[in-house]
Order: C-alpha cells, then structure tokens, then sequence
C-alpha cells in the first residue's frame, strides 16, 4: 500500500469514490475512527437515509441486539459507538463512529484497532436482517419509525429550531438546501422492511466513501488494516453534486406564520456573499462576526444590549450557500421595531462600515476559534469531509494564514455585495 498525502493526513483510495485517511497524533488518548456515506441530498429518500441510520445502531449480523453491541464495546476497553446522519452542503451522510483507547493505555499485543474497526464496518455494512435474510427487521424498523416520527414532530416545541427550519425551508425552496436531513413524517409510512433494505445496498455501493483513524496510530498500519475490513462493491460511485450559492432576489421575500408563542422569532438571510474555498470565503467570516456571528457583534450590542429588544440575537454564514442568516427571539409586542433595527444594522454595517478596534478583534477571535476546533479529531475530520464535498483541500495553517491576510477594504467590498433576500416570522 502506497499512501499519498492530502491536506494534513496520509491517504489511500482502494477504488474510485472511496478513500481512506489516516492522521497521527499523540495529543489524544483516544483513537477515532469515522466512515462516512455521501449522497446527494433528496425530498423522501432523505427520510430513508435517517431512518437507516437509528436501524442500523440497533443490530448487527454479529450483535444483532443493543445489548450484544454494548457487550462488543465492552469487550474493546469500553469503545463507543455511535451512527447518525449529517450534510455537507447537498449531501446527506450516514456517519459511523468508533472511539476506543490507545495502545499505550492497553495490555501489551492487545488488537483494539483491529477489533474496533471490524465492529465499525459490520455495524455500517452487515445489518441484522429477518429469518430468511430478505428484509430488514419488522419489528425494529416499526420501533424507529415511532421515535423518528416522535422527534420530527417533537421539533415544533423549540420555536426557534422550529422557526429556522421552516425559514430555511423558505429561503433554499425548489433547491437540495430545503430538504431536511433527518427527514419528514409524510414519507415515513411508505417506508417497509424490504425498501429499506435496498437503500442500505444502495448506498453501500453507490455512496462516496470517506474513512478516517486519527489519534496515536500508525497511519501506514491503521489505514492497511482498515482497507482490509472494509470490504465494499467494486463499482463506479457517482459525483456528489456541487453547492448552490442562494439567488439573489429582485424583491425581499417576507413570510409570516402565526403561531401562539411567548416569544416572536424572526430569521433574516441575506444573499450574495462568496462560499468556503472561494477567494471570498475569508471575507465572509468576518461580515458574518461583525454583523452578529460573536459577543462583540453590532446585534449582540445595539439589538440586544443597548436596545434591549431580544433574549437572544445572533447570525450565522451558510458556506455553502454563500448567505448570512440572523436570528432572533423577541417580544411578541416589540417584533416590528425589532425587525427593523435588524435591518438598519445591516445597512449601517454596509453603508458605513466598522472600526479598526472591530475588525481586529473580530480577527483574533476568528483565530482562537479555528486553532480551538483543530484541537478537535472531529472538527478536523468534518471540515476536511466538507471541503472534500465542495471540492477542494485547505490545510488548517492556509486558512489561519488567509484569515490573518484579509483586509478591512475587502471585508467592505464583501458587504456591498450582500443583499437582503428573504424575512421570516414566527409567532
């Protein structure tokens, strides 16, 4: 096995569409490793994909019951394991994680890394099927079903997750950014055993595959071990499909849904801005602080603080969108004149720009996060998983030298080019 380097971790790629990475470092006590399958992002299939996902964790060929799989982990010095789904962009993943001790930490010639690892790709692979093995099983499907459903509907008690879902819904309409990675309660009653069972062999043989160990590995060891368990079709896997920037609109799109709540919440998006991996993406980080991304921010300090008009303000940059959602929960009485602060702030922000002792500190604070995520395996992992899906590779040193780089003239070139697209309201 020869292994190549992409951004900071060693990697191999069996076949195409699949690749392997390996990152060693002794900063942890534990090893990680991670699968990912990667899809394109789809109105019904999505509810597939999360309702594979809770199946999944539930049974394996070998273990086939949560309580085989808890005795597995215990069995590996107390591994954790974990199944979900995730997004990048318009990708929808099934995740598998496996976190487990060191060797240092172990008796001498113990194969943690081996065992690990062949539960991780049985658990992702192998599903517990029913008796003649045509199906997945009834009973546990009928099982996650109930409580997906339960946690779907469950979403509209937190007004604001529940506010910025239906606004993102709004704003990303007709496009792969409005569908709902964990799925919608509609399409889950067309869901049966056997139909699941050919979305799990679907995307086993179709879906981009990313594969990390990080930790205190040997890369060269971890990832031919790694290769050697998972065994997957040899076919071509599709390209995932490339981000879609949010469309300007000619006219601001406002929506209302009245609802009895003890708080309006209101969500702006502004569209326009550049996406990661862009020669704006920089730009847009600090646009984003400035406008309501940190505690030293024009909404955290005029709506909030010196106006007194929300419980809670802040703003977001979709990087693959290209747009800075804000969002903020007011009182139901005070909604309007919030509403409008929010958007003359923006404007102010555009119009007249910041100060110097602003946009340095929103450049260290930009610094300290980026150097606090990398000090995370999964923050690593994620972020090159995202770039992979968009396409490109930047290692954690070329973004904290591009972040120092930016200049106050080009995060206002950035701010000109924002415009306000669409308003949603709550309550």
């Amino acid at each position: 096995m020869k292994l190549t380097r992409y951004r900071e971790f060693e990697s191999f790629s069996p076949q195409p569409g699949v690749r392997l990475l390996g990152y060693e470092s002794d900063r942890f006590k534990t090893i990680r490793a991670r699968i990912y399958l990667l899809t394109p992002i789809q109105p019904r299939v999505a509810t597939e994909v999360a309702l594979l996902a809770r199946v999944l964790r539930a049974g394996s060929e070998s273990h086939p019951t949560r309580r085989e799989l808890a005795r597995a982990c215990e069995e590996l010095y107390g591994a954790t394991l974990g199944i979900g789904v995730t997004r990048f962009a318009d990708a929808q993943g099934v995740v598998c994680t496996v976190d487990f001790p060191a060797d240092r930490f172990l008796p001498k010639n113990s194969k943690e890394l081996e065992g690990a690892l062949s539960l991780l790709v049985e658990l992702l692979t192998k599903p517990a099927l029913n008796e003649n093995g045509s199906a997945l099983r009834a009973d546990v499907i009928e099982q996650e079903k109930y409580q997906l459903e339960n946690d779907l509907r469950a979403l509209q008690d937190d007004k604001p997750g529940w506010a910025a879902l239906q606004a993102t819904q709004r704003t990303y309409a007709g496009t792969p950014g409005a569908v709902y990675e964990q799925g919608e309660t509609e399409d889950l009653q067309n869901i049966t055993p056997g139909s699941l069972l050919a979305r799990h062999r679907s995307l086993v043989g179709n879906a981009r595959v990313l594969a990390f160990v990080t930790g205190p590995v040997q890369p060269l060891h971890a990832l031919r071990t790694f290769a050697n368990k998972l065994a997957l079709p040899n076919k071509r896997r599709p390209a995932l499909p490339p981000a879609a920037k949010l469309k300007n609109r000619r006219q601001v799109q406002r929506t209302r849904i009245k609802a009895v709540t003890e708080q309006t919440h209101l969500v702006f998006a502004w569209s326009g801005g550049d996406v990661y991996g862009g020669p704006g993406y920089e730009p847009m980080l600090f646009a984003d602080a400035l406008l309501g991304g940190y505690g030293m921010s024009r909404l955290f300090k005029v709506v909030r603080e010196e106006h007194g008009l929300a419980y809670a303000v802040y703003s977001s940059y979709h990087r693959a969108r290209g747009s800075i959602i804000a969002q903020a929960a007011v009182d139901v009485v005070r909604a309007d004149r919030a509403a409008k602060l929010i958007r003359s702030e923006f404007k102010r922000l555009q119009d007249k720009g910041f100060s110097d002792e602003e946009f340095e500190a929103v450049r260290e604070s930009l610094i300290e996060a980026r150097r606090s995520a990398f000090d995370s395996q999964g923050a690593r992992v994620s972020d090159l998983a995202f770039q992979d899906v968009l396409g490109f590779k930047q290692s954690p040193e070329r973004q904290l030298s591009a972040i120092r780089k930016v200049t106050p003239a080009q995060v206002r070139a950035m701010l000109k080019k924002l415009k306000p697209h669409s308003e949603f309201r709550l309550g």
